[in-house]
């Protein structure tokens, strides 16, 4: 704060220091909150139009974050939302996981590793779109985010052992995900 005041009396005004603020924590997250809203079932193609209505929200409530607590979990948070509504919305539902099907097109062609992991990437967010949404937030927070359930019970409002129970749920369902997943692929 005492850095800021100093700034402010340099001759640089309150909002400017808000806005740089702001570009840093755009510039070091933007990669954060576009794998979190992918994870949440928002498509590739859509991710950054998303990622961007995130930071719309996040530019308005800056004033409002605690900085006793996780930025990471306080962005979850604006992720899981629109997220949320994005699902909601008509234009986003798909009958089939049209993305699994879709061949990787490349001028050149991929090394063995390099396919094998896409493959694996998309059989991922496949058997997340599997998950009920509230498990699948529990899931993606705590296995794939790795934020202790304590935190997740605080910005979801629910008891640890809700958490737990959920985690619990989210990990059968994805499991039995992939091998659905894994089984469809093999009568190919």
């Amino acid at each position: 704060m005492a850095a800021q005041m100093a700034i402010i009396a340099d001759g640089v005004n309150e909002e400017q220091v808000r806005r740089a603020d702001f570009r840093a924590l755009f510039r070091s997250h933007f990669r954060f909150v576009c794998v979190t809203l992918r994870r949440l079932g928002v498509r590739d193609s859509d991710v950054e139009d998303v990622a961007q209505e995130v930071f719309v929200s996040v530019h308005r409530k800056l004033d409002s974050y605690d900085a006793t607590r996780p930025l990471e979990l306080w962005l979850f948070g604006f992720c899981l939302r629109t997220a949320s509504t994005y699902r909601r919305l008509a234009r986003h539902t798909r009958l089939v996981h049209e993305e699994t099907d879709v061949e990787i097109a490349h001028s050149e062609p991929l090394a063995d590793d390099q396919i094998a992991a896409e493959q694996n990437r998309r059989m991922v967010l496949a058997a997340l779109d599997a998950i009920d949404n509230d498990r699948r937030a529990v899931f993606v927070m705590h296995d794939l985010n790795e934020f202790p359930a304590s935190q997740i019970a605080e910005m979801l409002a629910l008891p640890v052992n809700t958490v737990y129970s959920r985690l619990r749920l989210a990990r059968e369902e994805f499991r039995k995900a992939v091998f659905r997943i894994r089984a469809a692929q093999g009568s190919r």
